[in-house]
Order: C-alpha cells, then sequence, then structure tokens
C-alpha cells in the first residue's frame, strides 16, 4: 500500500506537470504574487475566532495570518518552521519529531505527556487534535504545509465557540479554495525526499473537488554521528540489534474534498509510521534506535449550509474520528539484550530467526524475555453539530450553535510484552472508556458605529464524566485613524484526558493509579492587543494575564507505598496518580515590528516577554524553572530582484533550567551544584532562497534550517524522567522543485 501511495503521489506529480506544459499561457510576474499590502494583511477574511467569516482586524482576538505566499517566500515546509517564528511560541522538537514529540509551548503554557493538549489544531475548521483530550498526538513536522491557502492562528482561550480544548490557542490550516494545480518534489539532507500535488477544480458554480497528497520519506538524524559530546554520555546498542532498530520515518497524507450545491464532504488522513526518535532515556531503554511509532489520525466529515433566509444561514455537520497509535508502536530495553535462551533459527522467533535464520542461536531477548514493550491508545468519536449565523440587522450580529460529541477512548497504555501487542478486539473493549459532551454557544456582536465593534457570548458546556463548566467571552475593537485596538476576556477551559484519568501501571519503581476525579482545567484570559499601521509599516504591541486554576500534575507522588507483585518477585514503592493540584499565573508582552522599505527589501521583528509561576504543594516555581525562556526574539529580512527572493530568519530564544532528580543517576554530571539542569540560550539562523517561476511556472528553492550547525538541547515532555537533555535538529538542507498555478 505504501509503494502504491508514493507511485499514485508521482503520477499526479507528472500528470499536473503535463497539464502546465500543454496549457501553459504568460503569467505575471510571480512576484506580484507576494505584494499584499499591511493593510490588505489587516482586511484579510478569517473564519477561526468567530466561526464566521470577518477581517482579521475585526476579530474578538489576537489573530495572526500566514498566507500561502509567505509559506513559500520563508520557505516553511511544514507547521514546527511556521509556528518557530510567531509571538509567544516556543517549539521544542524531540529530534525525529513525529510524534507527540514536537513540543509546543505557547504562552509560557506547556503540554505535559498528554501530547500537546494546550493548543488545538483544525484542518478547514475540522479538529485534528484527539477528542479524548490527549492532545495533537502527532509531531508538528508532519503536518506539510503544501496545498494551504492560509494558517490562522488565533491567540487565548477560545472555549466560548469550540468547547472545552481551546484552552491556550488555535491553529486553522485553511486549504485552497479556487482553481489551482501544484506539484512539487525536494530531497535533502539524511535522504529525506518529499512529493505533493493536489488539484483544486470548480467543475461549474456549485461544483467543485479537491485532491492533496504529501509523502514524506527519511531516515532522519542519528545524534549518535552528529555530536561526539552527546555519545559519549549514553550506552548505546551494540550489533546485531543496531543494524535493525527503527531510526527512519514513513509518512504519508490525504486531504480529499467534494462540495455539491451546498453539501461538502471531506476526508483527512495523517499516517506516520517513524521513531520517537531519542525522547527515552538510552540507560534504560534501547530507544536511541528502537521506539517505533506508527499512528493514524483520520477524520471524516460532512457539512450541509443553507440559508434560511437572506440574513440567517444555517449548518449542519458530522464528523467521525479515529486517533490510533498503531500496536506496531514499541520499544526495548536495554537489560534484556544480553540475556540468552536458544532457538532453532525455524522462522518462530521473531528477529533471531530474521537475523540467524539457518541456525541454532541464542533466543532474541526481544521475545523470550519480554524485552519489547509496545505502546497503544485509540479514541472514535462522533460529532453532530448545528449552528446558524444571523444578520439581526445591520448593526448586529448573532452565532449561535448547539454540539454533541460521544467518545471511545482507550487511554495511552504499555503493556504486552513478549511479543504480544494488543491486536484483537477483545484486549480493546476491555480497556476503553466512553464519554460524552453536549454544549450551547452564542455570541454577539454589535457595531456602534463604523469603528467600534463589542461582543458578548459564551458556551455552556455537559460533560458526562466531569462536572459542567460555562465559558463566557467579552471583547472590544476600536479601529480609529491607523490604528486597532482590541482588549478580550475569555475563559478557556480543558478537561482531564482519558490517559490521566485511567491510565494505571505497576512495575518494580511505582504504582501509577487511576484517578476518576479529576476536574477540567481553567484558564481565565485578559488581554489588550494595539495595532498601528501606515502605508509600509506596522508596530503591534500585545499585553495578556492568564490566570491558571485546578492545573493536572502528572504522576506526582501522592505520598503513600504499598508492596507490589510482579512474577515471583515483590517491591515496596510508591504511589503515583495525576491530580490537580497546581495554579499559577502567566503574563506577558509581545512587540512586533513590520517594515516595506521598497519594492526590494522587507524586514520584520518581534519580541515576546513571558514571566509567571506556577505553584505545587505551596510550592511556587517560576516558568524559567520550568523549561520555559523568559525571552524570545525573531528577526527577518525578505530580499526580491524580480523574480528571485532571499529570506533569512534569525531565532533567538533565552536560557532556562530545571530542577532535576537525576543527582543519583549516571547523568548527575549534568547538574549544576543546585541541582539544576541548565539550557542555554538558542540562536538558529535559517535561509530560503527562492526562484519563482524560471520557466512556465516552474520555481526551485533551496532551504537551509540552522544554517551555522548549532548544537543545542531541550527537554522530553515530562521533564523527571527519560534522557534529560535531547540534542535538537542539526544542520538540515533541502532542495526543491514544483509547479504552482
Amino acid at each position: 500500500m505504501r509503494l502504491q501511495f508514493d507511485s499514485f503521489v508521482k503520477i499526479l506529480v507528472l500528470f499536473i506537470y503535463l497539464q502546465i506544459v500543454v496549457n501553459a499561457q504568460d503569467t505575471t510576474n510571480t512576484s506580484q504574487l507576494f505584494d499584499l499590502s499591511i493593510e490588505e494583511l489587516l482586511n484579510l477574511k478569517v473564519v477561526t475566532s468567530a466561526k464566521t467569516e470577518q477581517k482579521a482586524k475585526e476579530a474578538s482576538a489576537m489573530v495572526i495570518v500566514i498566507t500561502k505566499q509567505m509559506i513559500k517566500e520563508r520557505g516553511y515546509s511544514d507547521l514546527f518552521d511556521a509556528l518557530n517564528s510567531l509571538p509567544y511560541f516556543q517549539i521544542q522538537s524531540e529530534h525525529g519529531h513525529w510524534t507527540k514529540g514536537g513540543i509546543v509551548n505557547l504562552r509560557g503554557l506547556r503540554s505535559g505527556d498528554s501530547g500537546n493538549n494546550k493548543v488545538l489544531l483544525l484542518v478547514d475548521g475540522i479538529k485534528i487534535s484527539d477528542d479524548a483530550e490527549e492532545g495533537l498526538y502527532m509531531g508538528l513536522n508532519s503536518i506539510p504545509l503544501s496545498g494551504i491557502k492560509q494558517i490562522e492562528v488565533v491567540y487565548g482561550p477560545n472555549s466560548t465557540l469550540y468547547g472545552r480544548d481551546a484552552y491556550a490557542g488555535m491553529i486553522n490550516l485553511i486549504t485552497i479554495d479556487e482553481n489551482e494545480s501544484y506539484a512539487g518534489y525536494s530531497y535533502g539532507s539524511f535522504n529525506t525526499q518529499k512529493y505533493y500535488a493536489g488539484i483544486f477544480h470548480n467543475f461549474t458554480e456549485d461544483i467543485s473537488g479537491s485532491i492533496n497528497l504529501f509523502s514524506y520519506k527519511s531516515e532522519e538524524q542519528d545524534p549518535t554521528g552528529q555530536s561526539i559530546s552527546y555519545i559519549n554520555r549514553h550506552k548505546f546498542p551494540k550489533p546485531p540489534y543496531t543494524g535493525i532498530f527503527y531510526r527512519a520515518s514513513d509518512n504519508k497524507t490525504v486531504n480529499l474534498g467534494l462540495d455539491i450545491y451546498g453539501l461538502s464532504l471531506k476526508y483527512i488522513l495523517y499516517d506516520i509510521v517513524g521513531s520517537e526518535s531519542y525522547g527515552s532515556n538510552p540507560d534504560l531503554y534501547a530507544a536511541e534506535y528502537s521506539t517505533l511509532t506508527a499512528q493514524k489520525n483520520q477524520a471524516m466529515h460532512a457539512d450541509y449550509k443553507m440559508n434560511l433566509s437572506s440574513d440567517i444561514q444555517a449548518e449542519f455537520s458530522y464528523v467521525y474520528k479515529v486517533n490510533e497509535f498503531n500496536p506496531k508502536t514499541a520499544n526495548l530495553y536495554l537489560d534484556d539484550l544480553d540475556r540468552t535462551g536458544t532457538t532453532n533459527g525455524s522462522g518462530e522467533n521473531g528477529i533471531s530467526a530474521f537475523l540467524f535464520p539457518d541456525t541454532s542461536i541464542t533466543v532474541d531477548p526481544l521475545y523470550a524475555y519480554g524485552g519489547r514493550k509496545y505502546y497503544y491508545f485509540r479514541t472514535r468519536a462522533h460529532k453532530l453539530g448545528f449552528k446558524t449565523a444571523y444578520n439581526i440587522s445591520d448593526k448586529l450580529k448573532n452565532i449561535s450553535g448547539i454540539d454533541y460529541n460521544y467518545v471511545m477512548g482507550i487511554p495511552v497504555i504499555s503493556e504486552g510484552k513478549g511479543g504480544k501487542p494488543i491486536t484483537t478486539d477483545a484486549q480493546r473493549e476491555k480497556l476503553e472508556h466512553d464519554f460524552s459532551t453536549a454544549g450551547f454557544y452564542t455570541e454577539f456582536s454589535y457595531n456602534i458605529n463604523p469603528g467600534l465593534l463589542v461582543t458578548a457570548g459564551g458556551r455552556f458546556d455537559i460533560n458526562s464524566m466531569y462536572e459542567n463548566t460555562f465559558m463566557p467571552r467579552f471583547a472590544l475593537i476600536h479601529n480609529f485613524d491607523n490604528n486597532i485596538v482590541k482588549i478580550i476576556y475569555s475563559k478557556g477551559y480543558l478537561a482531564p484526558s482519558i490517559t490521566q484519568a485511567y491510565f494505571e501501571s505497576i512495575t518494580n519503581f511505582s504504582w501509577i493509579r487511576k484517578n476518576e476525579n479529576l476536574k477540567p482545567e481553567n484558564n481565565y484570559s485578559l488581554e489588550m492587543d494595539w495595532t498601528y499601521f501606515k502605508e509600509n509599516l506596522q508596530i503591534s504591541t500585545n499585553l495578556f494575564y492568564n490566570d491558571l486554576s485546578n492545573s493536572i500534575i502528572e504522576s506526582i507522588t501522592t505520598g503513600d507505598s504499598v508492596i507490589t507483585y510482579i512474577g515471583k518477585d515483590s517491591f515496596y514503592v510508591p504511589i503515583l496518580q495525576s491530580e490537580n493540584i497546581s495554579n499559577g499565573y502567566r503574563y506577558g508582552l509581545n512587540i512586533s515590528f513590520l517594515n516595506e522599505i521598497n519594492n526590494y527589501i522587507k524586514f520584520g521583528f518581534n519580541y515576546s516577554l513571558l514571566l509567571g509561576s506556577d505553584k505545587v504543594h505551596n510550592i511556587e516555581t517560576t516558568i524559567n524553572d520550568n523549561l520555559i525562556s523568559n525571552h524570545k526574539v525573531n528577526f527577518n529580512i525578505l530580499l526580491t530582484l524580480e523574480n528571485f527572493q532571499l529570506y533569512t530568519e534569525a531565532i533567538w530564544s533565552g536560557k532556562k533550567r530545571i530542577k532535576s532528580y537525576h543527582d543519583l543517576t549516571p547523568y548527575s554530571t549534568l547538574l549544576d551544584e543546585n541541582g539544576y539542569l541548565n539550557f542555554d540560550p538558542i540562536f538558529l539562523l535559517n535561509i530560503n532562497l527562492r526562484a519563482n517561476n524560471i520557466y512556465k511556472g516552474i520555481s526551485i528553492y533551496l532551504n537551509i534550517k540552522n544554517l551555522l550547525d548549532k548544537e543545542y538541547y531541550g527537554q522530553t515532555i515530562n521533564a523527571q524522567w527519560g534522557s534529560p537533555m535531547v540534542l535538537q535538529d542539526k544542520r538540515r538542507i533541502n532542495f526543491g522543485l514544483e509547479y504552482d498555478f
């Protein structure tokens, strides 16, 4: 199937190329694609914040739009690149970063073990994030930007319209929606290849269809070949196991759409196979090479719009989603690699038979002694929605709707040792937990005068597992002269994930118990956003304050201990569980500056300041002591000469640290005298060189990330276990060819 998919992508690329050659016409100078003025950017239509079309400057939130043209000129190949350039985002890669390893930190709100659960990801308004609150169980680098018309990034809580998981912000990828064909291929470092192609076509005024395909294959970076200091810190598996451990990535994305007389049908697939890549502790696991992750995120969406009158539009929607870690997802234990046994090499004993098929040899410990550990989770969700957009008068508008969501979730589990992954329906049904939510929302917007807009709304959610919640939002938006001022108050909440509530694990060092009495996390937010624009200049300032309560700390010590039994052995271990025991606050400032000096030179700058703290058991910790940098700076320059463009961006973020419990492990040499892991400031330089329309619409580009090949480190999602300092991406070079009309 994988070969068939790749072949299909290549055939589609060739088909589009032939279409281009046969039908090529004189095209307008491609540089004109990048000539949107600052005022035009502020007047771009967005749909995410209000669930209806409006100008970006009228949205009741801080909204940043990244257009298709920006994606190309800046060389963004995936969502990781785009977000790393934006205010308040601090993004960390887990090197291979094809699962939850691309950690999203937005406005100082870090995600925990439950994936990137503080930020809601949408594609054409369809939620891709997991419905059981596990978050975004896929790396940001596995979300391609080919076929994207624009990215809408909404800052702050948006639970008033979207419910329980629009907590810190939202990202909506809007695909192309006008006649267009594109295709491309790129090759880069670590034998990385990308094929992508797509077509959107209006057959008639009422019928249109689209197809967008993307294929990624890479051997990915190996830190033992990239960093001497890294390999000297660890022990690694020895041959013959190194030859069979997983590291390569092989991923695909499918986005299909059909619109017929107001009925919209869409299918979205992210099929990801790769490595968790250096996110675990190699002194305990063989995860530097061994962790295979295989997952599918699928959504099938039906939507019907109808006009009840000239002033009222109604919309009915249904979504069926499946998010799943495949049973192939597994890692290996180093301590098991030296255990012995015998086999006749008949092919019945897994990898050992594969390696030595003709001899009687040592049994592969992965199968004989349970050294392989399988991970699994799955969420299936049905969501029904009804929404109306009502223009009550020229000044007063209303959005109202009701949602019902039924979720069947299996928590992230780790069992099935000894080559026995979870594969049967009986196994899955035993682990499944179901719940449902229903929510009603309404929001009014009123134009007091042409330059003054007020909005007020709220949502009431009923949850079968957790307490009911009300989420209000109020905004005042004032446009005068060349100024836009927004003042917004909103509340976001995040329900506990299935894993946080139901995960249970008994080992020789702890008993993690489930906790079915968890409460939703709350985020009360107040912010002010000011933008000044004139001709070719834009200056923006944003101030925000978040009050956080009932925050969940995962797998924390309860203070109790118990005797556990594993086989014939007994162990006296501490009891851990997730609990609502953290409260805190965040506040910050962002200053952005954009200047178009002339037709040839544009430059931008933004500075983000993040401050705050969290309190757990009356112990207060500043966010800088919890892996969040207080300062981040982005500076970029775009040079344009006819059809050639050179984009350069520098990214700097300040130091951060965390108190570590590795003082009794081999990693103790990494700690300072106070027991902290310290992460140095980061400076990255990225460039993108692009030649547009060099021949009948053909463009080429050269993209280099981390141009200076800086060696820098991040942290695993759960800061207190695993490899304490994870090597981040070193230099990557990518060359590409594409057709875009």
